[in-house]
């Protein structure tokens, strides 16, 4: 008979084993990627018999455990201090119920009087006195027995706490998850943290109590780790269809117009980032002030392209900050900080217009950068020198080895993109976009129209960026209107067909490549210079010729927005001004 392929033997055993796969989200936390267990039995009718209830058990845990969430330090602060308040009030009720001396004096009389009236068996046996009396005993010595209980319990914690033993107070630390739905698997390190956490929660909760036997009750807790939770955490937890997320995403439907689909995609990934911050399933009210400044102030620890990095996979924000402590990656910028905290912000403001939250929480956030410093530098003449010079603006050795010289003429988009850009000073990504049809004669000069017409995946940074741009003449020397020709010929829509775009929208290769080829041709050796140096140059061509950043600010597409940006018509006279800028342009290449 046909077994089903989750039912086998491993090497060297008889039996047969139900083999069931751990989901890849709870294999950080179960530490495995299957579970093998024995059906005790050699039979295969069995087996397949056995199997069905234990692995709709283990489906069952699964579903339980992806229900759970990470704990934030909110959640361990909060189950510390519940702990450390709850037991210090049970210590006050266990008071106000021990009996009083009258109490005490009351019982001692009506069991005399009991005695005397045969109510209550008494002889000279110690045994029959001993039962005569124990309520009585235990009545005049409870606060003594609970002291002396306590200063054993003390002196046993601060044992465990030295140890690293956590027994006595597993079950609250069980409780607490159970209660919280986290996701801390049992004897992990998570498990052990959160015990010991309680453990320093008890050991104050028995030194107050200690205080309070000597009659003092205005003792407060040393351990810093015992202090209130911090409510700008959120311990509330959100109603269905309110979480963070889901509230992001009904944001994203009412202003889907307002990014394109590729910002949306990153700016979710953002706040998904701060929602696991401070806690996925918290209420909406977590989004305040004071959770925004801790925010902020993690995020200056937060490493470059951690979404890329393998040793970082699978962990969530706080985790990936204490990796990074071994890892060693470099921290983000404080601009990109800023762009983290305006993903947020767009979201933030959504939620205060539509009165989720009461406050401008993002107000005074972000990070005050001093914008003359410059992060960016052109190119150095010696090094466009290199550049152009190099072999894949002569000849190379061909594809993957364009820097080493040989006897292939690269003539596409690797040699013509950069030589555009020094003649332009367009962005890499308005170039790798350009269609055959963006480029055009007009009063009798050859123009590109940069724009985000024709090609819904087209776009431009602003407005202001969709401007008219002179074909530089050098350009034209070189044979820019030839390969133009060419590629219209071959029936191609780009004019860089071979360029494509990222998952994100982006032409992240063609970038990769020219800074790859910038270093292997020596003139890239840190971050102050790379593709975007070269509208750097043509800014410095233009001050050198005279002009003012006024004026051929419109050729850099740093102007206001204009119906001539955006449908590609200009007056004669205003492109003539254009032609003269771009002329303009010298390099000794």
């Amino acid at each position: 008979m046909s077994i089903a392929t989750n039912i086998q033997k491993r090497p060297g055993r008889t039996s047969y084993y139900v083999r069931v796969g751990v989901p890849l989200k709870l294999q950080p936390v179960l530490k495995r990627k299957e579970i093998w267990q024995s059906l005790k039995t050699t039979d295969p009718r069995q087996a397949r018999d056995r199997a069905a209830p234990v692995i709709a058990s283990f489906r069952a845990q699964f579903a339980d455990l992806e229900q759970r969430r990470e704990p934030s330090p909110a959640d361990l602060q909060a189950a510390v201090w519940s702990h450390y308040e709850t037991e210090l009030n049970q210590d006050a009720q266990a008071r106000a119920a021990l009996p009083t001396d009258a109490a005490t004096r009351e019982a001692a009389n009506t069991l005399a009087t009991d005695i005397e009236a045969g109510r209550v068996p008494w002889s000279a046996d110690p045994i029959v006195q001993l039962n005569a009396t124990i309520e009585l005993i235990v009545m005049k010595d409870a606060a003594k027995f609970d002291r002396e209980r306590r200063a054993v319990q003390l002196a046993e914690l601060k044992k465990q706490l030295a140890t690293g033993e956590t027994a006595l107070i597993e079950w609250k630390a069980d409780e607490v998850i159970h209660s919280e739905r986290l996701l801390i698997a049992k004897g992990s390190p998570a498990y052990r943290d959160l015990c010991q956490r309680l453990q320093r929660a008890q050991v104050e909760v028995l030194e107050r109590a200690a205080e309070r036997d000597a009659g003092k009750w205005s003792g407060v807790p040393s351990d810093p780790i015992v202090v209130p939770a911090d409510l700008t955490q959120g311990k509330r937890v959100a109603a269905p269809g309110e979480t963070l997320m889901e509230l992001y995403d009904k944001f994203k439907a009412e202003r889907i117009g307002d990014a394109r689909p590729d910002t949306w995609d990153q700016n979710r990934k953002i706040v998904k980032l701060f929602a696991e911050f401070v806690g996925g399933a918290s209420h909406v009210t977590t989004i305040n002030r004071k959770a925004v400044r801790n925010w902020k102030q993690a995020l200056a620890q937060w490493p470059v392209k951690a979404a890329d990095t393998k040793a970082f996979q699978g962990m969530s924000f706080r985790k990936i900050i204490e990796a990074n402590e071994t890892v060693k990656k470099p921290a983000i910028s404080q601009k990109s900080v800023n762009k983290y905290l305006a993903a947020l912000g767009s979201f933030a403001r959504w939620l205060l217009q539509n009165e989720y939250i009461d406050d401008d929480v993002m107000s005074g956030m972000y990070l005050s950068i001093d914008k003359r410093r410059k992060n960016r530098f052109p190119f150095t003449e010696q090094q466009l020198q290199t550049i152009f010079n190099s072999p894949l603006f002569g000849s190379c050795l061909g594809d993957e080895a364009e820097s080493k010289p040989g006897n292939v003429a690269v003539r596409d988009w690797r040699y013509w993109i950069p030589l555009i850009a020094i003649y332009s000073g367009a962005r890499l990504g308005e170039l790798c976009q350009l269609l055959t049809e963006d480029v055009y004669q007009l009063h009798g000069a050859w123009v590109f129209h940069i724009s985000d017409l024709g090609d819904e995946e087209k776009s431009t940074k602003t407005e202001g960026s969709k401007r008219v741009v002179p074909v530089h003449s050098r350009l034209i020397e070189l044979g820019f209107l030839d390969y133009h020709a060419g590629v219209i010929a071959r029936g191609e829509a780009r004019l860089f067909p071979q360029v494509v775009r990222d998952k994100r929208g982006y032409f992240g290769e063609a970038s990769k490549f020219f800074n790859g080829y910038f270093k292997a041709v020596g003139v890239k050796v840190d971050k102050r210079v790379n593709f975007h140096s070269f509208r750097h140059n043509v800014a410095d061509a233009f001050r050198a010729a005279g002009y003012l950043d006024e004026q051929h600010g419109v050729l850099l597409g740093h102007t206001k927005a204009s119906t001539t940006g955006r449908y590609g018509v200009l007056k004669e006279g205003p492109l003539r001004d254009r032609v003269m800028m771009i002329e303009a342009i010298s390099f000794s290449l």
